[in-house]
């Protein structure tokens, strides 16, 4: 793959337009052709050698496309749907995506520690009732996932004086984590967790990863989920919410999205709902990140945000 040239770039994004404008203003070379999922058809398959988007489907093993740019940092919904083929390069786009998904979870862990829900509802009805806010620095934030995501909130965390312990496959050491723990202790490790944070990718190892097993170990513990829905067991975290294990958490990510009106998890108790935005990539980060991996394949380099698909990450 590395050393290859590339001319022909299938663009399938809802901000598809304005990405195609940004790559072809710094590489004039490429001619863009900028498609919906619904709108692609045989011919735009068999004339791409590049696709640019994020969960398209489009058959591959039916294609001339052996390179795939994922527009997101996450690269599950492409790597869900089949086989990945061998002779295909996957990368992702990263950019400031940890920063942004750092600021949310300290946003959450903040808002929590200072009880700013509480005296936003003491307000509503004009009560006042002094209750004393907590601090950050000192309590422990357990984040599941020590790639860039994980260690961008972790250098957030430790900012403010926290604790960040880190769980990963491996358990490997790794800035700015205290401690890492390899996944198989994650049930002991959450026991110490003032902040439970999953970072991780969704792969066959992480589905269904946060399951009761893991949740009725915590104690009075926030959880915030910016990873992927299905990392984490909807009725266990209901079931934590109930019991106590768990004092509240803050969801970006669903199942199924958007979130069902039917969804129980809009009305528990302790629940915040955003609509997947701790982590919006931006289309200059995009388009920044695809020409940067570009360049480096066409220098006979492996990009540095290639993708394993055998471990999606």
């Amino acid at each position: 793959m590395t050393g290859s040239k590339f001319s022909n770039v299938l663009i399938c994004d809802t901000r598809g337009d304005a990405l195609a404008a940004y790559v072809a203003a710094r590489r004039p070379g490429l001619v863009c052709r900028v498609r919906t999922a619904n709108t692609i058809t045989t011919a735009d398959r068999v004339w791409a050698d590049v696709l640019i988007g994020f969960g398209v489907p489009v058959d591959l093993g039916r294609s001339s496309i052996r390179w795939v740019h994922s527009t997101g940092a996450g690269v599950d919904s492409f790597l869900t749907r089949s086989t990945w083929p061998t002779r295909v390069t996957l990368t992702r786009t990263t950019g400031e995506l940890g920063l942004r998904i750092a600021e949310y979870c300290v946003g959450h862990a903040l808002a929590m520690s200072q009880r700013i829900l509480a005296f936003r509802d003491e307000q509503i009805a004009r009560r006042w009732t002094p209750i004393e806010p907590t601090l950050l620095r000192g309590t422990t934030a357990v984040i599941v996932g020590t790639g860039s995501v994980g260690s961008a909130i972790a250098t957030r965390f430790t900012a403010l004086g926290c604790v960040a312990v880190g769980v990963s496959r491996s358990g490997d050491a790794r800035w700015p984590f205290e401690r890492v723990y390899p996944t198989e202790a994650l049930a002991g490790v959450v026991t110490t967790a003032r902040w439970l944070v999953l970072a991780v990718p969704l792969t066959q190892e992480t589905e269904g990863l946060i399951t009761a097993p893991v949740l009725t170990r915590c104690r009075d513990a926030f959880l915030i989920n910016v990873a992927r829905g299905r990392v984490l067991d909807t009725t266990a975290l209901l079931e934590a919410l109930d019991t106590g294990s768990l004092i509240g958490a803050a969801l970006d990510v669903f199942d199924d999205e958007p979130l069902p009106a039917e969804s129980p998890l809009w009305k528990a108790h302790g629940v915040l709902i955003t609509p997947h935005i701790a982590g919006i990539t931006h289309v200059e980060e995009a388009g920044e990140a695809f020409l940067d991996a570009l360049s480096q394949i066409e220098a006979g380099v492996t990009p540095a945000n290639h993708v394993d698909p055998t471990s999606g990450y």
